[in-house]
Formats: structure tokens, sequence, C-alpha cells
């Protein structure tokens, strides 16, 4: 049994993790990430299989978030953007809702688009100036209520709340009941507003693999499970102790809360990511698909190979397909619903389009119902000489787990200049 001296040991090799190990490292600290899987990245990984990259369940990166702006590379990463906007899939066609703005050649489509009556379309530009104008710290210190209810007060009609605001929403929280916290969707909203959804172009492992380049590779181990947590020491499942100055623990919140020793209170939701290859796609356009109907296990789809090229191989197309919490057990059920759905959308065509793999993220986001953590007012400190970064005590997403990383790591040096 070993015994290691550390400044700092980091539990979990996530975006949180990383950004909180490379701001130490930075400082001089001598710090050590502990993960218990086989490679960093958390929830952010991609696999290459037989020349396509698959993400694990569809994520993007927005680049309107202020932590990513300053922690990531942008220009090395070679982002590749979706277009403004989505195609909605109801009554049996496609329908267009995008940013006329940006998008100048979708404004008709978005304006004569029946998802939306000009009323809705009214407010739409009315919630953008809004959520445009006001700082992040603004909206996290409003008032909240259910999102299914600040839209009705709003003033949206049913007809827009569920055939675009449900599962856009669901898309990016896993809520399909569009119930978590106002603060969270005003949040999303003002990102998708103001920038672009985008992916590296070679898969979005790139975004925690760049944070690690900034490390020693001595400063991470893979496959080190924690089991316990005494004062200033970090057990390992096999024996091994690391005593340390001070321990940050960024995992996902019930790893957190277990080695807290508490009882775990956080509920999630789930998803199923389907991948398929195809001979080409559907359509020349790189929007995000939504499921207008309700119906049918798909709740949105992305072609990924029309963002970039790199995620499929010899001219073929790659698509991805959410399913949104935990209905099927058989998974071969789930694939044949999924595909007869595809059938319904696009035709005989899919066909031929190939199984390629499915992932099921069982803890893929807890559940942001009100009220909804501040991030801003996040404080990493939870003992002597613990802290804690990431969902836990905050909200899940890139742009937190880069921002309470670093919140963490700065609370350690200035507990340690005395301030």
């Amino acid at each position: 049994m070993g015994r290691i001296a550390l400044d700092t040991v980091v539990v979990g090799g996530g975006l949180a993790g990383l950004s909180c190990a490379r701001t130490l490292h930075k400082a001089g600290r001598n710090v050590f990430i502990v993960e218990a899987s086989d490679d960093i990245g958390g929830r952010i990984r991609t696999d290459e299989i037989d020349g396509f990259l698959m993400d694990w369940g569809f994520q993007v990166l927005q680049t309107a978030y202020p932590e990513a702006r300053q922690a990531i590379d942008f220009k090395a990463l070679n982002l590749q953007s979706f277009d403004p906007g989505v195609l909605v899939f109801k009554n049996n066609r496609f329908h267009i809702m995008a940013d006329p703005l940006r998008k100048p050649r979708y404004f008709f489509k978005t304006m004569f688009s029946s998802i939306a009556s000009p009323m809705d379309k009214f407010r739409l530009l009315k919630l953008f100036f809004k959520t445009t104008r006001r700082p992040l710290e603004y909206i996290f210190e409003a008032s909240e209520r259910p999102t299914h209810q600040y839209l009705k007060d709003f003033g949206f009609s049913d007809n827009i709340v569920q055939h675009f605001f449900r599962p856009f929403f669901a898309g990016v929280c896993l809520d399909p009941a569009i119930a978590a916290s106002s603060r969270v969707f005003e949040y999303v909203f003002k990102m998708f507003a103001q920038g672009d959804a985008a992916i590296p172009e070679a898969g979005m492992a790139e975004i925690p693999r760049q944070l690690a380049a900034d490390l020693p590779k001595e400063c991470i181990g893979t496959q080190m499970r924690v089991s316990s947590l005494r004062q200033n020491c970090v057990v390992l499942d096999d024996g091994q102790e690391l005593t340390t100055n001070s321990i940050v623990l960024a995992t996902g919140a019930g790893e957190v809360q277990r080695l807290l020793g508490r009882k775990e209170t956080v509920s999630y939701f789930s998803e199923y990511c389907l991948y398929f290859a195809a001979p080409k796609p559907p359509f020349p356009n790189s929007l995000l698909v939504l499921n207008g109907e309700g119906n049918g296990p798909i709740n949105n789809l992305a072609f990924l190979s029309q963002v970039s090229g790199k995620y499929a191989s010899n001219g073929q197309t790659l698509m991805a397909a959410v399913v949104i919490g935990e209905y099927y057990e058989d998974e071969d059920q789930l694939k044949r619903s999924v595909k007869a759905q595809l059938r319904e959308w696009f035709g005989s065509a899919t066909d031929r389009w190939r199984h390629l793999k499915t992932y099921h993220i069982k803890k893929a986001l807890p559940d942001q119902q009100p009220p909804a953590a501040n991030p801003f007012r996040f404080n990493p400190r939870v003992g002597n000489n613990l802290y804690v970064c990431g969902e836990y005590g905050s909200l899940p997403g890139i742009q937190w787990a880069l921002y309470s990383g670093r919140s963490a790591a700065e609370s350690i040096l200035s507990t340690e200049s005395g301030l």
C-alpha cells in the first residue's frame, strides 16, 4: 500500500475536474486527478468505430458560453456549427424555425411556418431581446417558476409550446415536461440566441483533451476509483492512500454525496443515443431536427456529418437520434421503434440506414426543477480542506463545469494565502 503526498487531489476527470486542476497547476500547485474510468472527459467522450466518430450522447458546445470562451481555444478545435435554427416534424412534413438575422435564406420559411402564430413570432423576438440584453448574473437572480408556466405567462400559444419549446427544451435538458426552472430556460435561450451550437471537427472529446494538454501526463491517473475520504487523505479501492492538503470532488452529484456520506437526493433524466450510417443525407442543410408531434420514441436528431465531415468516412452520413427516458429494456425493440419512426419521416430510403451503436446514459442530466441553484453563488468549500465542483451545488453543462472548476481552484488558492 503506497502513500503519496500532494497539494491537491481532484476526484473526477471531467471538465470540472480538468478546469480545477489546470487552474491550480498554472498557480504552481502539485495537483493530481483521480479518474475511475479508463479516460478523461466524464460524460464528454468520443468513440471512433469503423471510421465514424460517435460522442457519448448527442452534445454540442455553445460558442456563447462565457467561461468556454476563456478556457477553450475554439480555433484549435476547428469548431463546426449547426445552422441557427431547427427543422420541426409536424403533420407529416418538416417546418423550418430559424434565426433569419443570421440565416436570411430561411427568412420566408420561418415567417410562414405554422409552428408559430404571428403573435408567437413577436413574442419570440421579445424573448430574444429580453434574454440577450440581460447579464447572466441577472437571469439567475430573477424569480423562477417551472418553464411551462413561464411560457404560458409570457403569452406563448399551446401550439408553439407543444410543437417547438417542448422538444427543444427536452433536447437540451432531457425534460419533456418542461418543468425545469425558468432561470435555466432563459439561460439556455440566451446562449442559443447569442452564439452557435457547434461541435469540434474531430469530436466532442477534443474539449477535455485540450484542457488536459496543459497538465503533465503524470498529473492524471485513470482507472483509480475512490472508496472513501479521510482527513487530508483519499483512499482508493486498491488501498492506496493519497495524502493531500486539499481534496476536490468533481464527480456527478450522486458520487459526491456518496463520498460525503450523505444520502443521494438527486434525480436524473436518462437518454439513449442511437447512431445510424446512411448513404446520403435526406436534406442538404445542417439544422437540428425536432419531433414536433410528440409521438414515437425520437425527441430530436442530428446529421452530424453535415456539420463536420470527419464524423463519417467514405462519403457516408452519420445520424444521431435521441430518445429520452428509461422506457426500453430491450435495445433491439428500441432500435426497431426508432427505425420505424425514421421511415415515417424520411421514407423507404431509411431501409438502407445501418445501425452502428446505441449509447444508454442512465444519469445523463439531473432534474433542474425549481429551486435552481444560482451558479454565481456557488460555494465550492464544503468542509475543512474539502471542496466540490461540477453539478453538485451548481448546474450541469459545459459552461458551469468549467466555471465551478475554476471557482473551486480559486477558493483553494485564496484559502491557502489567507485571504
